[in-house]
């Protein structure tokens, strides 16, 4: 064997052996007082008070314990972690940022909180014990068994302890505070069905949850904003959001293995960032469940980390403060199965540059951008490396174990190859075989739509289309061609065409947009769906276009009727209200579908009626592929832009189909009116379920008993609406209210 890779795989196999390196003595002490903080309650020494009349702020919470009995309890250095009240309190929490009331309102059924609690159950790593302690004399007793059960029917630990849909581990972040203890510290309290958290670590520091359903296993997350002294009060502010750091490359030293070559054997995933915080020594990383880590090393020495089986998020301590500005460059050791997310990550969505050197079985095919040329490092080993100019938010690749068939090249409009990898295993015979010839026309049909759009993908030379896997990016195109997309409901919708378009548009818009916020999240979605749509417009009936736009609508109208309807700005959160056990609830959509009912509108906005073009949204469309690629961009950039080309103020708009939630219902009545030769229609309109302040421009088309029509628009606002359209030299025969769908509503139209 190689020496060089002797080194390699005898190095990997040490430091994945579990137990090679032993853990420091800090990490043990953190370890045992990790394990404290879910020590049972009961047979402990606590602390107990009969409290009257004490105020407690925390941010923008107020809570009033008016009379009763609070224990603490779970100490870590020589204080208290956890809290229990008993008695008469009242919570007042007043969310500061309309955006987020309207989030809080359709979860909870309330817009701020003002209740009355006889339980409050707390876990802090702030001041608080120190302030009740200053007020109320406190003797060590224990937990009585009636109160113990009344805090666990309560289920206020069963909520705190870590879950596997939790972003972050909660002990590790109350610890962290704890070690770092202040006022300005970690609090969490669960009373009635809330939960109120303030969390100096997290990038919005408050949030307000509630549990949705009675017996949930989960709160949902209605609010979340940042701390009142930093005065974000106003929606376009909820992208100011400073992430702890910044990834700046990654690099990953990869060796692949197993019968098929699809297994990480060993991988040194490098992690490059930037420090934002002032200071830093504890912060979150991220890997995939299924990747099992190792160890953490900087500068060739041990760190120190926390991280829980099935749990994406790491909780790291490194061996010293770093401070703003600084760079901190970690190896992260790791093996495993998964290689579609097979890097680490940080919270902050910003992409960065990647780079990899591979050491793959012999025979073994493997597909990426940025590839040099394999060569052979021994009698069953190669190797090669990887680098692009580009930076990604995710990098994929693609391997095949042998039995590749001759590639099937097809020339592109734009001049490119697209390289079509059929394999032998996939059977021709399976019910939802895509047929060759419809299946690489559909892929070649929607690059060359996409290509005629926005001109060639970016840095892309090779393209790749793989028959089977998981997530496209530049120069990998990820096409399924078994997909039961050719028969029923899927046909209506665009078949092929729908799952070709989606994936070769990310080629576009994909792995290389840059948002500043993981509230931007929902363009990088929406943008690729949308464009299907207008794809599967241009290449097969026009109707298709409408139908799914249809279907996205009834989905809304149920998210509506469900309560699930939660402003767009809440970023991943607009997709959390769901069942996941239950099969028919299709509302995690409500993000995706949303956003291109917003593409939809913004487009029929734009749209030149007297001209019947669409040139300005076109040009939009132009004008974000070049910013979301080019750029961190915001919300606010993206509201600025479509502004740009409608060519006015678009408040109005994003006001409600952005930062609230909801849509109008028009009651519509009109009558056509013969007055001097010439033709009046008045209309009345009646528009409810919205707010006060809502308008919103209408397209309406009147036809005439000659064929002919007449595009026209006018602004529609809430409650009453009466005007008249013309004077028609003809006699008009319909007026058809809200043409092209051009306003996402629920429309009654009645002629008298």
């Amino acid at each position: 064997m190689n020496k060089k890779l002797m080194i390699i795989l005898t190095l990997c196999l040490c430091l994945i052996s579990g137990g090679a390196i032993a853990d420091s003595d800090f990490l043990k002490q953190f370890k045992n007082d990790y394990s404290t903080l879910d020590l049972d309650l009961l047979n402990n020494d606590i602390e107990t008070a009969e409290i009257k009349d004490f105020v407690y702020q925390k941010d923008v919470a107020t809570f009033t314990f008016k009379e009763g009995t609070i224990y603490l309890l779970r100490y870590v250095k020589g204080r208290p972690t956890t809290a229990i009240f008993l008695g008469q309190g009242h919570a007042k929490i007043d969310v500061p940022i309309p955006a987020e009331r309207i989030g809080l309102l359709k979860v909870s059924g309330d817009s701020l909180v003002d209740e009355n609690f006889e339980l409050l159950f707390m876990r802090m790593g702030d001041d608080f014990d120190l302030k009740i302690k200053e007020k109320f004399d406190f003797t060590v007793t224990q937990l009585e068994w009636k109160d113990f059960t009344i805090t666990k029917e309560a289920q206020g630990e069963f909520f705190f302890k870590p879950n596997i849909h939790h972003t972050n581990d909660n002990y590790f972040q109350l610890l962290r505070s704890i070690y770092e203890r202040s006022d300005d510290g970690y609090f969490w309290v669960d009373f009635n069905r809330y939960v109120f958290s303030f969390d100096p670590n997290r990038p919005e520091e408050v949030e307000v949850a509630y549990e949705y359903q009675g017996g949930d296993f989960l709160t949902t997350t209605a609010s979340a904003f940042q701390r009142i002294e930093k005065n974000i009060t106003e929606n376009s502010q909820l992208s100011d959001i400073q992430y702890c750091a910044t990834s700046l490359s990654k690099h990953g030293n990869m060796v692949m293995g197993g019968n098929d070559g699809r297994r990480i054997e060993s991988c040194e995933g490098i992690l490059e960032f930037e420090i934002n915080n002032d200071s830093l020594k504890f912060f979150p990383a991220f890997l995939q469940y299924n990747l099992n880590l190792d160890s953490i090393l900087l500068d060739g020495q041990q760190v120190d980390f926390i991280r829980r089986k099935t749990f994406k998020f790491i909780g790291i301590i490194l061996p010293e403060y770093f401070y703003k500005g600084d760079i901190v460059k970690l190896s992260f050791w790791y093996e495993g199965t998964n290689f579609d997310h097979f890097m680490p990550y940080l919270e902050n969505p910003v992409p960065c540059l990647y780079s990899f050197n591979f050491t793959i079985p012999k025979g073994c095919n493997y597909y990426m951008p940025g590839m040099s040329e394999v060569t052979l490092l021994d009698k069953k080993h190669e190797q090669f490396s990887v680098s692009s100019p580009l930076q990604y938010n995710n990098f994929f690749f693609h391997v095949y174990n042998g039995g590749v068939e001759d590639t099937i090249g097809i020339i592109s409009d734009p001049g490119l190859t697209l390289n079509f990898l059929p394999v032998k295993h996939i059977k021709k015979r399976v019910p939802c075989y895509i047929a060759h010839d419809k299946y690489r026309q559909s892929v070649t049909d929607a690059f060359n739509y996409f290509a005629a759009q926005f001109g060639p993908p970016p840095n892309t030379f090779v393209e790749y289309i793989v028959p089977e896997g998981f997530q496209s990016m530049p120069g990998l195109i990820k096409v399924p061609q078994i997909a039961c997309v050719t028969e029923g409901g899927w046909e209506a919708l665009g078949g092929i065409d729908l799952v070709s378009g989606n994936s070769v548009v990310r080629q576009w818009m994909g792995s290389t947009m840059r948002p500043a916020t993981n509230r931007e999240k929902w363009i990088m979605d929406v943008l690729p769906e949308y464009l299907t749509l207008m794809f599967l417009q241009s290449n097969q009936e026009p109707a298709k276009y409408y139908t799914n736009l249809y279907s996205r609508r009834d989905s809304l109208y149920t998210a509506q009727e469900r309560g699930r309807d939660i402003p767009l700005i809440s970023g991943p959160r607009v997709n959390a209200l769901t069942n996941e056990e239950d099969p028919s609830d299709y509302i995690r959509s409500v993000q995706s579908n949303k956003g291109v009912w917003i593409m939809h509108m913004l487009r029929f906005l734009m749209y030149d009626l007297e001209n019947q073009s669409e040139q300005d949204f076109i040009v939009f469309l132009r004008k974000l592929y070049l910013m979301v690629n080019n750029k961190l961009f915001t919300n606010v950039d993206f509201i600025a832009l479509a502004e740009k080309y409608y060519g006015g103020s678009l408040d109005s708009f994003f006001d409600q189909w952005f930062y609230n939630v909801d849509f109008p219902q028009f009651k519509v009545e009109y009558t056509i009116e013969s007055r001097d030769g010439q033709y009046f229609i008045p209309v009345s309109i009646m528009t409810k379920g919205v707010g006060s302040n809502y308008q919103m421009p209408v397209i309406m088309r009147v036809t005439n008993k000659n064929g002919n029509s007449l595009f026209l628009r006018e602004v529609v606002k809430a409650g009453s609406n009466n005007f008249e359209l013309g004077p028609f030299a003809n006699e008009p025969k319909e007026l058809i209210f809200n043409e092209f769908f051009s306003v996402l509503s629920r429309d009654k139209i009645n002629k008298k």
